[in-house]
C-alpha cells in the first residue's frame, strides 16, 4: 500500500510533501517528494501516528461494566473514527465479584486479536484502591485501601490484562506501589489527597504516572500542595490531561504545558459510555448521570462523571490553547509519550520504519479523514 502527497509528521521534523510505502502491516518506507506509483492520495492532508488514549471507560453504549465480548469488539470499532489505534480499557470501582465477571469476557476478547480494530492493550483499573475524600464519580461503599491480598487475587483473575492502577499513594506504604512495578503494571497516582511532601516516598520507588491531572486531587496551593503540584514539579512525570475544555479550563491546558512541556504530557479522554450517543440519562457503573453535549455529570450531585468528548475533539482543543504549537510536539502528547511509557514504543506510537502501520490521515482542521491499523484502512470519513 501507498499513502503518497501527504504532510508525515516524524518525532523530529515534518516531510511537507512525501509518500509511506506500507508492506502487509509494517511501514516499509517513508519518503520524500512525490511517487508516481499507485496509492491513496492524502492530497496534502497531515499523517500522524496513530492515537493511543490509556485512560477511556467507553463510549457508543459499551463499557468495562458491558461485560460482553461483543461489546468490547463494538467498541475498538467505534473509536477508530476518532483515530485511537491502540487503547487501554478505563474500569470504575466495582465490587470484587463483578470484577470476576467482567474479566471473564475481557481476557477472552483481549487474546483474540482478529476481535479488535483498534488494538486494547489491556485495563486502566481506575478504583477500588482510591481516597473516599477523592472519590469523584465512584461509589463510596466499594473502595478499599490498597492491599496486596485484592491486588493479587484481581491480577489472578485478570489473567495479567491490567495494565496501569489508579491508586491513593497516601493510604498504603509503600508496598503496594513495589509490587505494582515488579508486576508490570502502572502505578498511576490520583483520586487523593496525598500531600507534596509525601509523595516523594513513591516517587523513590518509582511511580511515575498521574491520573487525569487537576482532577480528582489535592491540587496547587501556596500552603497546602498536593500531587497537581508534585506533579507538575517533577518533570519526568507523565500527566494525563483530559483536554476536553470542560474537565480542565484553556487558559490552565497552557499553564500545564508551559510547566511540563510535550515531552511529559499525554492526551486522554476519560470517556465513558455515553460518548457518542444522544443526550440523557446514563449509568457509570451504579450511578445515574447526565449527559448535556460533552459534559457528563452525577444526577445527584453535578459532579464531572467520566467524559463525553471524543479524542480528536480533545487534540484540536489542546492544539488551538497553546500558541504555535509544532506538529512534532503535539504527536508527542498524542502518541509517543505514552507509548514510551506502556513500553511499546518498539512497535508503534511514531511513523517509523519497522513500526507498525498505525496511522491517521488528518484534515488542516485536525479532523480525522482516514485510520489505519497495522496497515490496514479501518476507517474513512
Amino acid at each position: 500500500m501507498i499513502i503518497k502527497n501527504a504532510k508525515i509528521v516524524l518525532e523530529d521534523n515534518i516531510i511537507q510533501n512525501g509518500w509511506i510505502e506500507i508492506e502487509g502491516s509494517i511501514i516499509k518506507s517513508i519518503n520524500e517528494g512525490s511517487t508516481t506509483l499507485d496509492g491513496i492520495d492524502a492530497n496534502n492532508s497531515w499523517l500522524v501516528p496513530g492515537f493511543i488514549d490509556c485512560h477511556v471507560h467507553g463510549g457508543y453504549g459499551v463499557d468495562f461494566e458491558t461485560g460482553t465480548i461483543e461489546g468490547y469488539e463494538k467498541f475498538s470499532k467505534e473509536v477508530v473514527k476518532e483515530g485511537i489505534t491502540t487503547y487501554v480499557q478505563g474500569s470504575v470501582t466495582n465490587s470484587f465479584e463483578n470484577n470476576v465477571k467482567y474479566f471473564n469476557n475481557f481476557k477472552e476478547f483481549i487474546k483474540d486479536k482478529t476481535k479488535q480494530y483498534a488494538k486494547c492493550l489491556g485495563v486502566h483499573l481506575e478504583g477500588p484502591f482510591i481516597s473516599a475524600e477523592k472519590k469523584g464519580a465512584h461509589e463510596l461503599s466499594l473502595l478499599e485501601n490498597p492491599n496486596l491480598d485484592t491486588l493479587k487475587k484481581l491480577i489472578e483473575v485478570s489473567d495479567n490484562t491490567i495494565r496501569i492502577i489508579t491508586y491513593a499513594p497516601d493510604l498504603q506504604d509503600g508496598t503496594f506501589t513495589k509490587y505494582l512495578i515488579e508486576n508490570n503494571i502502572i502505578p498511576s497516582a490520583g483520586h487523593t489527597n496525598i500531600s507534596f511532601s509525601d509523595c516523594e516516598k513513591d516517587y523513590k520507588i518509582g511511580f511515575r504516572h498521574v491520573t487525569h491531572l487537576f482532577n480528582g486531587m489535592s491540587g496547587v496551593s501556596q500552603y497546602e500542595p498536593g500531587l497537581a503540584a508534585y506533579a507538575l514539579y517533577r518533570d519526568d512525570i507523565l500527566c494525563e490531561v483530559i483536554s476536553d475544555g470542560i474537565h480542565i479550563k484553556t487558559d490552565t491546558l497552557k499553564f500545564i504545558y508551559k510547566v511540563k512541556g510535550p515531552n511529559n504530557i499525554c492526551i486522554i479522554t476519560d470517556a465513558m459510555n455515553a460518548k457518542g450517543l444522544p443526550d440523557g440519562d446514563y449509568k457509570l457503573g451504579n450511578l445515574e448521570v447526565v449527559k448535556e453535549g460533552m459534559k457528563v455529570c452525577l444526577k445527584s450531585s453535578g459532579v464531572l462523571a467520566g467524559a463525553g468528548a471524543t479524542y480528536d475533539h480533545n487534540v484540536r482543543t489542546f492544539y488551538n490553547a497553546i500558541e504555535n504549537l509544532e506538529m512534532n510536539d503535539l504527536i508527542k502528547m498524542t502518541s509517543i509519550n505514552i507509548a514510551k511509557q506502556l513500553n511499546i514504543y518498539d512497535v508503534t506510537g511514531s511513523i517509523s520504519v519497522n513500526k507498525k502501520a498505525d496511522i491517521v490521515m488528518l484534515s488542516k482542521d485536525l479532523k480525522v479523514l482516514k485510520t489505519f491499523v497495522e496497515g490496514k484502512l479501518i476507517y474513512e470519513k
